[in-house]
Order: structure tokens, then sequence, then C-alpha cells
């Protein structure tokens, strides 16, 4: 029995110790020979060292830039000069999304347009086609209109910030979300974040029409259910939703900060959001004394209330916090400063202040 035993550690042993000297084992030869995720048993094995990278981006929030692809490159080569350029966080997740999918030789040569924003499976479908053939838009959580503006007219040269902006309102469209809203409303809240791919033909109304029905597609029961069950509308609950995604990094607190509002609310209590100040005066950044004295309806300090549109286009996250915000004893929070985004949150102002001296915050 002992040596049955001693025979059983040595077996696990080898396996705990030497499975992952195999995957490296294996990840070095597929970063040098990337045709063996040919092989569906290849590809099964490097699944769940890949797990979720496929579909992360390296950084949500980076700006687009230039990115060739040489006539004749291989897809392990541009997988790795895409991470070496910062674009993906791994060359594997993206060389095996292309396998896995029966890309690896539809990759188009020429010079693309890309961002650190876009995840390895998007990076892989924008390859598909020569950059002339379409173009891709990249909206990005809690950006204002103005801001989808500015994106798309550095990705589509003929439209002027003023001709989209003109679109962008509710005008005659009959989406459900929409309901109640006048024509002249501008969609500040309504254009959903997200990667789009169109024709480089496309017009400023027919991108507004695609963002708008994404919107509308991802979020549209949600809210009008919530609309429902909470009485009040879906304006109210966008409102909301624009608000928390400008507070919430974390998007897991997302709900958590949309119950601290909706305490607020429920008081007559000011929201004190530095966002809807940061929205008023045109910039996201951090605020003055002074800038907490400005005479604006969107100034929460001063202003009892949600402000009084929308401040900028929240994500699914943010959305679905507002629509349904955690039931909370909490009607503070500050942030810890420590890297992770997340707040400290509190019940009594006692407790509010002591995390902001905890915590460093002014």
């Amino acid at each position: 029995m002992a040596f049955i035993l001693v025979i059983v550690v040595v077996i696990v042993g080898l396996v705990v110790v030497g499975r992952p000297i195999a995957e490296e084992a294996l990840v070095a030869q597929i970063e040098d020979h990337d045709t063996l995720l040919k092989q569906d048993f290849i590809r099964g094995l490097v699944a769940d060292r890949v797990g979720p990278e496929p579909d992360l981006a390296k950084d949500p929030r980076a700006e687009s830039r230039s990115f060739i692809i040489s006539r004749g490159e291989t897809a392990g080569t541009i997988a790795r000069r895409l991470e070496s350029d910062g674009f993906i966080r791994s060359a594997l997740a993206f060389t095996y999304v292309l396998y896995d999918t029966g890309r690896e030789n539809l990759l188009q040569s020429g010079t693309y347009t890309i961002s650190p924003a876009l995840t390895p499976r998007e990076l892989a479908r924008v390859f598909e086609k020569a950059p002339g053939e379409q173009t891709v838009l990249r909206v990005i959580e809690g950006w204002r209109l103005n801001e989808i503006a500015a994106a798309v007219g550095k990705a589509f040269p003929t439209i002027p910030k003023e001709e989209f902006l003109k679109a962008a309102v509710v005008g005659q469209r009959k989406n459900v979300v929409l309901a109640g809203l006048a024509p002249e409303m501008p969609l500040e809240g309504f254009l959903f974040p997200d990667t789009y791919f169109f024709k480089p033909t496309a017009t400023a109304p027919q991108i507004v029409d695609t963002l708008l029905d994404q919107f509308e597609s991802r979020a549209g029961q949600v809210l009008r259910q919530a609309a429902v069950d909470r009485k009040t509308t879906i304006y109210e609950i966008v409102k909301l939703a624009s608000v928390v995604e400008r507070e919430a990094r974390d998007r897991d607190e997302s709900a958590k900060i949309a119950g601290v509002y909706t305490n607020r609310l429920k008081i007559g209590m000011k929201l004190d959001a530095d966002p809807t100040i940061q929205y008023a005066i045109g910039q996201w950044r951090e605020l003055s004394l002074d800038d907490l004295k400005i005479d604006s309806p969107y100034n929460t300090y001063q202003v009892a209330g949600l402000p009084p549109t929308p401040i900028c286009s929240p994500g699914q996250a943010a959305l679905e916090g507002a629509a349904k915000p955690a039931d909370v004893p909490y009607f503070y929070f500050v942030a810890k400063n420590d890297g992770s985004g997340d707040h400290a949150f509190a019940t009594t102002l006692a407790e509010h202040e002591a995390n902001r001296v905890k915590y460093g915050n002014k």
C-alpha cells in the first residue's frame, strides 16, 4: 500500500508540475508555427489557456492609430506585432480566434486605423476586408455626444461634426425608447457604446440610426420594464445611468452606485455628482472649488434631482444598474484612490468623512 501511495503521489506531482511546462512548450511552438492551431485538439488544449482574452480589449478608452499589414504576412507574425505595438493583450488570443473561426487566410494587406479599444475578435473581423472597404467606429462608454461626433468626423472625414450633431436628434424616429421626447431633443445618452463596422459611404443619419438601434436592441426591454416597475420614464433612468457611467470605473459597482443615488433622490438630497458639473463645463477633468459654485442646472451640488438631460452615453452595466439599483443603505461613497477604481461606501456623514480622510480625498 505504501508503494502504491508513493506512485500515486509521483504521478500527481508530474501532472501538476508537468502540465504548466507542457503548456508553455506548446505556446512556444504555436508562436513559431501558428498553423498548429488548424488542429481541433490543439485548439482545445489552448482554449483554457486563452480564456476570455479574445473578447477583452487592452485599453477600452484608447485612441486609434495606424497599423500596416504587409502582403504575405502570416497570422502569427501579425499577432505578434499587434501585441508588441500595444494593440492587444495576447498574441495567442488573436491567432486562436483566427483559426477557431476559419479567418487565418482572410486577412487583407493594407494600412488600417485601429485601436487598443478593439478586442482580438473585433480585429479579426476588421482585417477581413481591405481598409478602403469598411470603416470602424469605436464609441467609448461615457462619451458625450460631442465626443462621439468628433470620433465620427475622424473616421468619416466627409461628415463634419456639426452635420452629425444635426442628425443626432429625436426627429421623426420611432424607436420605443424615445417615446414622449420632443423631436428637437438631442440623443445624448441614447447612442450605444460599441464597435461598429460601416461602409465608407455611410451618412450621418445612417450612423445615428445604427447606434440608436443598438441601444434599443441591447437595453430597450430592460429599460421599458424598469420604467413600468419603478413608475418612472426611460429618460429618467438613462439620466441616472449616464451619471453612474461616469462614476463607476469598476462596472461591478454600477448597481450599488445607482442605489446610492436612488436613496438620495428619495429623500430630496442633492446628488453632489462631479460628472454633472464636468458635463456643464465641457471637460472631464478634476474640479476646483470654484467649479462647484457654477450657475448651471447641471450643478447637482446646488440643484436637487437628476440633471436636465443625460450627460454621456452609458454602457450596458450602467444602464442595467440604473434600471435595477441595488438595495443598499448607503448615501455616500468616495474613491479609494488605490488604482482599483473602487469606492468606499457609507451610510452616515460621519462614516463618509472618515472614509475621505482614510483614502486621502478632499
